[in-house]
């Protein structure tokens, strides 16, 4: 019984084609009309970033967002398409393949993070039964937004035959790079077409110091998004000097939540979306409870980076914070864990929302660039621009320098064993440390 119920599933969703379809199938599949291809970013981008997707498993919703963030912190350097796969499994199985397939579907119809909400909030097992039904895949269609009869005219005949070809393909593609094991993984293609594939986790961690690492002879002068100048290390190729240079080692008074000041001698700037991000509690802990025991010392700054509603969101609450002077209540506040500030949460929305939601808080606060040329006396650089709050940079940043967790764990250690400019820096400046800049792409 359970072998004709796969059975009956797997032809409801995607009835085998006469043998006219086959060949209409053969000759279409590259029409707009059945083109799955879902991108994000320029198409003229010199590399490309492959996220697979497996819609049966948890976070998928969690790493498509991060990989547009991360595609739209990079300008043109970068752009993304979404493969919809088993994952990396060998195995078929009709059940968990049929809801693979219907994403598939919404997404060419353009709902991929709707589908991926969806998904998030049921589980596939439900889905798939839906699935089996007119009536079930009717109430699918609609509560993504889409007409029933749209929807059904993607999944099934000439584009659905296309859309299950794409997905075999490139899911045994997958499967043999996995050796058949389901995997979290990404492709980068280069500007030869050769793809690389990395493994990652659902919060893409290290993925963007391995974009500033993977094939290097691909990136054009201004290829890399982010570019970090400093005496001892540089990420991607030297960006030109013009356009907006900022230095992370400083703070940014007129943005986000900021304890502490300029003339403090250590600064940690914090870059994140959302205060759900897992890191955040992470970061500002260590760092709040060393300024409690080592007062005049270390400022810290976090700032609301992106453009989604969520960063949105952050972005007027940190600015009701700065407004009713709570600078130092709210990043305490977040420097707890979810569970503990969800006890204070009322509370705080009482006082914050007010002041978030009226006119003296804007849905951007850009980043006031210094001007490129100031620190060698030269006057104002005239194409110095304002950093818009699309090229933030993310995570945190110590002194001007990325700082993981177990960094801001051991910051007493770190802090006081900062060495002075011994003489091989004293003979690079001005040149070097001056030019010591953070460069925004867009």
């Amino acid at each position: 019984m359970h072998g004709l119920s796969s059975l009956a599933v797997l032809l409801a969703f995607a009835p085998a084609p006469t043998a006219s379809e086959q060949l209409e199938v053969t000759a279409q599949c590259r029409g707009p009309e059945l083109d799955s291809f879902v991108s994000f970013g320029s198409a003229h981008a010199p590399r490309l970033l492959k996220i697979y997707i497996d819609a049966v498993e948890p976070n998928q919703l969690q790493i498509w967002l991060e990989a547009r963030r991360i595609v739209g912190e990079r300008g043109d350097e970068l752009r993304l398409e979404l493969i919809p796969t088993r994952g990396g499994l060998s195995r078929r199985d009709p059940e968990p393949d049929s809801v693979r397939l219907w994403f598939a579907a919404a997404a060419a119809l353009g709902y991929t993070e709707e589908a991926l909400r969806l998904l998030e909030r049921q589980d596939w097992q439900r889905v798939a039964a839906q699935i089996r039904t007119l009536e079930g895949r009717k109430a699918l269609a609609r509560e993504l937004g889409i007409e029933p009869e749209t929807f059904e005219a993607r999944r099934r005949g000439p584009a659905g035959a296309c859309l299950e070809r794409r997905f075999e393909r490139v899911s045994d593609d997958l499967a043999a790079h996995t050796s058949g094991q389901r995997a979290l993984v990404v492709g980068v293609v280069g500007r030869d077409g050769r793809e690389q594939i990395s493994y990652v986790d659902a919060q893409l961690t290290e993925l963007r110091t391995q974009l500033d690492r993977i094939d290097p002879s691909n990136a054009g002068p201004t290829a890399l998004g982010v570019s970090i100048h400093a005496n001892e290390f540089i990420h991607g190729r030297e960006a030109p000097r013009t356009g907006a240079n900022i230095r992370l080692d400083r703070t940014f008074p007129a943005t986000g939540v900021l304890v502490g000041g300029e003339a403090l001698s250590h600064h940690l700037v914090i870059f994140v979306e959302d205060e759900e991000h897992g890191r955040l509690a992470d970061w500002l802990a260590p760092a709040m409870r060393y300024r409690e025991q080592n007062p005049g010392v270390l400022s810290v700054q976090v700032i609301a980076g992106g453009i989604g509603g969520r960063a949105v969101s952050l972005r007027r609450r940190l600015c009701a914070a700065r407004t009713l002077g709570l600078e130092v209540e709210y990043l305490l506040y977040l420097a707890q864990r979810p569970a503990i500030r969800r006890l204070h949460e009322a509370d705080l929305n009482d006082v914050l929302e007010p002041v978030a939601d009226s006119d003296a808080c804007s849905d951007a606060e850009p980043l006031e660039p210094e001007p490129a040329s100031s620190d060698i006396g030269t006057g104002p650089d005239p194409d110095t621009r304002r950093a818009s709050s699309f090229g933030h940079p993310r995570g945190a940043w110590l002194d001007g320098r990325p700082a993981s967790p177990a960094d801001l764990e051991g910051l007493e250690w770190r802090l006081a064993s900062t060495l002075e400019q011994n003489i091989i820096d004293w003979l690079t400046t001005p040149e070097i440390i001056a030019g010591e800049s953070f460069e925004f792409g867009f």
